[in-house]
């Protein structure tokens, strides 16, 4: 009896203590899941009312550039369709009309693009002199190129001739089709395109024949010595009076004199005012013109010629 109530009671504190364990094991447990628990919760509060403000902050500037970058949109679009309007009324070049604009809608485009990074919180301090910096070695390799830049530019704003005006130049003569920032093409006589530097072409000599309504066509021809000179010069009058591109209100203007006498011509020279847009015509009708007429009415017109002698000996 002593030996079932001793092993009952061995087998009662076993399961006793094996209940211990565990139980204490479970709380153990328990204790450590809810203190990192708390640790957490209490971390992402922390950290959520420190970083709130500024995540509040971002996403207000990310708005308003937002709005910022629409708005500006559309007013300069509005100011450039304005300016645009304004200069179509005055009597600007049409090229520098297009350059002007062009010129505006970009500097208020960088002002844009200028406050969206202000407003998103960037130092624009920095951007500048980063900027400032690109422009600087780009501009030291490409010297020429911008050079070239700045001679379209003079001439844009300058103009000293503009599209359809019929110019002499050191590279050539032609009608001009186009002033671009670089280059200016002019159609040649014989219908060729020719493509000026501006930066050449804004430090050379440039004569325009169309900017003036009307032009002095001066024609000279030699005479021989034994040729009546009065005659020579009524000829040459009458041939100035029936040209097609002669102004008859500048008739008084009209000039035909002896200008030289040389070694084996007298020089018949004349002055007479005619409408610039037909210049080259009227040059080649009087020129024509007056050798066939000084031909009709034996008036000579000398030339070189060699006399070669012969002598025989005997």
């Amino acid at each position: 009896m002593y030996r079932t109530i001793a092993y009952g009671m061995g087998i009662a504190a076993q399961q006793g203590m094996r209940a211990g364990a565990l139980s204490g094991l479970v709380t153990d447990v328990d204790i450590s899941s809810i203190a990192d628990t708390e640790i957490s919760v209490s971390a992402l509060q922390e950290f959520w009312k420190s970083a709130a403000p500024s995540l509040q902050s971002l996403a207000f500037n990310i708005v308003a550039a937002i709005i910022i970058y629409f708005v500006g949109k559309r007013l300069i679009s509005i100011a450039t369709k304005v300016f645009e309007k304004f200069l179509s009324h005055t009597s600007i070049d049409v090229g520098v009309s297009t350059f002007l604009v062009h010129t505006a809608q970009f500097i208020l485009t960088a002002l844009l693009l200028f406050m969206i990074v202000a407003q998103l919180g960037v130092n624009t301090a920095s951007i500048v002199t980063i900027l400032g910096t690109m422009g600087l070695a780009v501009g030291m390799s490409l010297q020429g190129s911008l050079s070239n830049v700045a001679g379209g530019i003079l001439i844009l704003l300058m103009r000293p001739f503009k599209v359809g005006d019929f110019v002499s130049t050191s590279f050539g003569d032609g009608t001009v089709q186009t002033i671009g920032l670089v280059y200016t093409t002019l159609t040649t006589v014989d219908n060729r395109t020719l493509a000026i530097p501006n930066g050449t072409l804004s430090n050379s000599a440039v004569f325009d024949a169309s900017a003036l309504p009307v032009r002095r066509l001066d024609i000279a021809v030699g005479i021989s010595y034994d040729s009546d000179i009065a005659k020579a010069k009524r000829i040459m009058e009458e041939v100035y009076k029936s040209c097609p591109g002669f102004l008859p209100e500048r008739e008084s203007d009209l000039n035909v004199h002896v200008s030289a006498l040389g070694d084996s011509s007298v020089t018949i020279e004349g002055f007479g005012y005619i409408k610039g847009s037909e210049y080259l015509k009227s040059k080649w009708y009087v020129l024509e013109e007056v050798k066939l007429r000084y031909d009709a009415n034996d008036v000579k017109i000398p030339f070189p010629q060699m006399d070669v002698h012969l002598d025989t000996m005997a």
